[in-house]
């Protein structure tokens, strides 16, 4: 009976032995796995590079009867050859307060271009806006440095 009580207690235990290699062998083979392709997961122009930092030049326009400003943007495009797949889009961040960290697109709006320049309408007259620009290739990168302006007093 001592015999078959030790085979009882030595079975569960070789069982649970191979149960928990089984899982550690994958979480390696997982780790190592997501090691290799960490660099694809970092978004395009890696580290939120989109070419140049945008400039950005505001004009006074009327429209429907009511004073609005539009700003026009313009930057470099990214151009990096490690980029894979390259930069399709643009995506440009704005609004009335800034997030107050770099690299961060937490803007109000925001707007798409395909290409490396945008104009954003109907901003409120005699107001602060922030933008900044982030660069799109099935992954958003982190935004730009961020630029300000102030659109122009409403005419009367």
């Amino acid at each position: 009976m001592s015999d078959l009580t030790q085979q009882q207690c030595f079975l569960p235990r070789t069982e649970v032995v191979a149960t928990v290699r089984m899982p550690l062998y994958l979480t390696a083979i997982v780790t190592g796995l997501l090691l290799s392709v960490l660099p694809l997961l970092t978004g395009c122009g890696a580290g939120g590079e989109t070419g140049s930092n945008p400039n950005v030049t505001v004009t006074p326009s009327s429209g429907g009867g009511a004073s609005t400003a539009s700003a026009s943007l313009t930057w470099n495009p990214v151009q990096d050859p490690a980029v894979s797949p390259p930069v399709s889009a643009y995506f440009v961040h704005y609004g009335r307060h800034s997030p107050g960290q770099s690299g961060s697109c937490a803007y109000e709006s925001s707007l798409h271009t395909a290409s490396p320049s945008a104009t954003v309408p109907d901003l409120d007259p005699d107001t602060v806006y922030y933008f900044a620009v982030s660069a799109y290739n099935g992954l958003e990168s982190a935004c730009s440095n961020e630029v300000s302006t102030q659109t122009p007093p409403a005419s009367t």
